[in-house]
């Protein structure tokens, strides 16, 4: 525990001064997304070569660099073109393109293997490398392309962070009912209803700064609240979607960059999970200010 509390206190401190850079400098969110989403298909293709034999060992296989340099290019391609795209459309255009290439690579490598590798594998690389690139590329998409993205883009940390703690000290003192024990057995159903409300209440107290503080806006509290709820969820969904990969491939964690914590994926999986779908929600604001957050 003192372990995971002193990785925190530093990743925080670490952390925060590069989010205030930030309003300097445009490249830095965009390269630090880059390098945790290189880091982050790193960790996921060596956790999707390892398997569990009959005695219950996970073996990890040698580096397929055919079908990993490829994954790896795009996960730090595409979160850096975050800084130099105009709009979140031509994004998503330059993505699209760049993933269906991928997609008919990977299909091509398959042929080529004839049934070395399986559709199996090429459906996990590709849905695996486009949710860690997609999803780290919204949080800069978010923080640069979105109105008022420069204040909403810290929800993602507050909706993440604050659901996995207050679901751990929520569960580990009213724990009594299991959430799903195949997939995490620690976690309980009263951590989740705990880190739900939680987020719900930090999304709030986010709003009342952002309203009485010096940036004087109009917050829309409702709409604050829903969206607390469902990146709550969220957030608890997408750790529970890495764990499930871990325990079919035999792994404990991710990798070992954060001490106590494990890798990337490990710390940063509900971040992941929350970006994309803070990114849609801002944006809804564009069919007429019908979802803005702030104003």
């Amino acid at each position: 525990m003192l372990q995971r509390i002193i990785t925190a206190v530093v990743l925080i401190a670490i952390l925060l001064p590069l989010l205030f850079l930030s309003w300097q400098c445009v490249y830095i969110i965009p390269a630090l997304v880059a390098l945790m989403a290189l880091a982050a298909a790193y960790e996921l293709l060596k956790c999707l070569r390892s398997q569990v034999d009959e005695g219950g060992t996970a073996a990890t296989a040698r580096e397929d660099f055919v079908v990993s340099i490829p994954a790896y290019l795009i996960a730090v391609g595409l979160p850096l073109a975050t800084a130099f795209v105009t709009s979140i459309h031509a994004f998503l255009l330059a993505a699209a393109a760049v993933f269906t290439l991928y997609l008919l690579y990977l299909f091509a490598v398959a042929v080529l293997r004839q049934g070395r590798m399986h559709f199996a594998e090429v459906a996990e690389v590709f849905t695996g490398v486009l949710y860690i690139t997609l999803s780290f590329a919204s949080l800069s998409l978010l923080r640069h392309k979105t109105p008022e993205g420069g204040y909403l883009y810290l929800l993602v940390f507050f909706g993440a962070w604050v659901t996995d703690t207050f679901a751990y000290f929520t569960g580990r003192f009213f724990g009594k009912h299991k959430l799903n024990p195949v997939i995490s057995p620690k976690k309980t159903i009263e951590g989740s209803i705990g880190g739900i409300l939680f987020c719900m209440i930090s999304f709030v107290l986010f709003g009342i700064v952002m309203q009485f503080g010096k940036w004087h806006f109009t917050v829309h509290y409702p709409l604050l609240l829903l969206s607390g709820l469902l990146c709550s969820v969220v957030s608890q969904v997408g750790d529970l979607i890495t764990s499930l990969i871990k325990r079919e491939h035999g792994v404990k964690d991710y990798g070992k960059i954060f001490p106590g914590h494990g890798g990337v994926l490990d710390r940063f999986d509900s971040v992941l999970a929350i970006s994309p779908v803070l990114l849609i929600l801002s944006n809804l604001s564009l069919l007429g200010d019908t979802f803005a957050l702030l104003s």
